[in-house]
């Protein structure tokens, strides 16, 4: 079995209405910030698929890429799949799957769960009233957890409310402030909430440091790097003094492992929402684990379809403290390209048994939405 060659795809899937309405040029809704959907080829057919988000319809980095793998063989164990962009990483690892006969998780590490739980999604800027709309779409198609990241300071506890009036308590509320509330109103608007099912607070308050701040903690220092975003910069001693102070439970987003330390040295929040590829997660895992820290995983958010979503359900599938919903939210297109549909059920995927990521490409989806 030897890598021959690779077909790329550029595709923009329109999001549902829900999203679409306030979204009219987001990533999930507009071409100008497509996914890249790729096929690599061995020369006795096997195919591996992989996608990614992109900006724009330029894949020349995935070619590039590509060529320092052409002619090798997939099970090559110097061929490291998390050594490439996401695509490629994907599949590499479908590849790897199909070549051995086994589902992806068992390149990843021990399977945990049969299923990995998903949280519904709105939009940022959703009226009161379309937001409880949403939550009565999310409690019919079973979902137990619903999120959305709050601009406006002034709605977030009327969101709250009407969502309660329409489904009472059948959702959990993970709200995500994006690191945006000073510490006094934080803690005014948490407290407005304590009579209401918020799971979490997440990134609520301001950011505290600059890029790579060095801070000193206990004698050690530490060096403190913007994670996934730039919003994701922690005052530990802030947060810890914030968790005394309210009784919904605190997260952060954040992938670095100088912050998720410091997070359980500190004390300094309940969950962690965390990224990354499949070795760091464990990692990460690993660490929270031992803090008694449970996570949620969010690898591909709204920007990526069903292949992405396959195959973040095996990487849930294994990363053992990843208890609490994820965000990935592949669902949340009008189509996911994929056959099976990855459809969720009371609030969970099921993990893929075929080998590979388990799922194969509708090419006529694929050729209905191709931009590039």
């Amino acid at each position: 079995m030897i890598i021959k060659r690779m077909d790329v795809y550029v595709v923009g899937v329109p999001a549902i209405d829900a999203l679409k309405k306030y979204y009219p040029t987001n990533t999930a809704t507009h071409p100008g910030c497509p996914d890249a959907i790729v096929r690599i080829w061995t020369d006795d057919g096997a195919c591996g698929l992989g996608q990614q988000e992109i900006q724009g319809t330029d894949t020349s980095f995935l070619r590039q890429q590509f060529e320092s793998i052409v002619g090798r063989d997939p099970l090559d164990p110097d061929l490291d799949p998390e050594a490439f962009a996401p695509a490629l990483m994907r599949a590499l690892y479908d590849l790897q799957g199909k070549a051995l006969g086994w589902p992806v998780y068992r390149l990843l590490g021990r399977k945990v769960r049969d299923r990995v739980p998903v949280a519904y999604w709105t939009a940022n800027e959703a009226s009161p009233e379309d937001t409880a709309a949403e939550a009565i779409v999310a409690v019919k198609r079973g979902f137990k957890t619903y999120k959305w990241h709050t601009s406006r300071n002034s709605d977030t506890v009327a969101r709250v409310k009407a969502v309660h009036e329409a489904v009472g308590d059948k959702l959990e509320l993970r709200i995500d402030r994006g690191a945006g509330w000073s510490f006094s109103e934080t803690v005014k608007i948490a407290r407005k909430l304590s009579d209401y099912n918020i799971q979490v607070l997440e990134d609520p308050l301001e950011p505290a440091y600059d890029l790579y701040h060095p801070i000193e903690v206990g004698g050690k220092r530490y060096s403190i790097p913007v994670g996934s975003s730039t919003r994701t910069r922690h005052d530990p001693e802030e947060y810890r003094l914030l968790r005394k102070k309210i009784d919904i439970p605190i997260a952060w987003h954040t992938g670095s492992i100088d912050e998720i330390l410091l997070a359980a040295k500190t004390n300094a929040i309940d969950y962690l929402c965390t990224g990354g590829y499949p070795r760091h997660l464990q990692a990460i895992s690993a660490i929270t684990e031992a803090a008694g820290m449970p996570i949620w995983l969010q690898t591909i958010g709204v920007g990526c379809g069903g292949i992405g979503g396959a195959f973040e359900a095996h990487v849930g599938a294994v990363v053992r403290n990843a208890i609490l919903p994820a965000d990935n939210l592949h669902f949340l297109r009008e189509d996911d390209l994929v056959t099976p549909h990855l459809e969720p059920k009371d609030g969970y995927i099921e993990v893929p048994e075929k080998p590979g990521i388990g799922v194969e490409l509708n090419m006529e989806a694929v050729r209905k939405y191709q931009i590039a």
